[in-house]
């Protein structure tokens, strides 16, 4: 099919290819508006260490520390990626884990390695009120691991897992984006649909 006879036969069809594409926007935007709102909540964990080595026999410098640090930054975020501990971590928490889906659970946190002493996390969620019980419960079970993974000795480094105040801000949805992608989106499915109509038509 010659280019010109394709421009000609989707310029018969042009009203109501507009009209369904009119009609496919004015819900996307209806349904937009009346979504409820989701908040993205942005906080970090930082790696204290709340207890310096009591001995003469090993000096404990800041290299060590510091590299202990990374690696217990590491070890977080291989943690908070695991479905298992994150379920663990929400039950606790009293959130309502009954409408997750199993892929829900590797992705409800995304953490980050924010520097080599502290670990950015973001999660997102519809009730901004339930932040606080979510993040204690967190914190709990991280500290809870990392006690049971190393036990110190009287005169070790200990270290323990606390957090920044959360920021939590309204995630607004990219429309203008959308929209622009729902429309060519719509005009090549209805271009091809008319296209197909007038080639079985012959």
């Amino acid at each position: 099919m010659e280019f010109k006879k394709i421009i000609n036969i989707l310029r018969k069809k042009w009203k109501m290819m507009s009209f369904v594409i009119s009609i496919i926007l004015i819900l996307f935007i209806i349904v937009t508006i009346f979504q409820p709102k989701k908040y993205e909540i942005n906080f970090s964990l930082l790696i204290a260490q709340t207890k310096t080595q009591q001995t003469q026999e090993f000096k404990y410098d800041a290299y060590y520390a510091f590299e202990t640090k990374d690696k217990i930054g590491d070890y977080l975020i291989s943690f908070l990626n695991s479905p298992e501990n994150v379920n663990i971590i929400l039950n606790k928490s009293g959130f309502n884990t009954t409408t997750l889906k199993p892929h829900d659970y590797r992705t409800f946190f995304r953490p980050y390695k924010a520097s080599s002493q502290s670990v950015g996390i973001i999660f997102n969620l519809r009730d901004p009120g339930k932040t606080k019980n979510i993040i204690n419960s967190l914190l709990r079970t991280v500290n809870n691991s990392i006690e049971k993974t190393y036990t110190p000795g009287e005169k070790d480094v200990e270290y323990k897992i606390k957090s920044t105040n959360p920021l939590i801000t309204i995630k607004t949805p990219k429309i203008v984006l959308s929209i622009v992608i729902i429309f060519i989106t719509s005009l090549i499915f209805l271009s091809l649909i008319v296209l197909i109509e007038e080639y079985f038509k012959r």
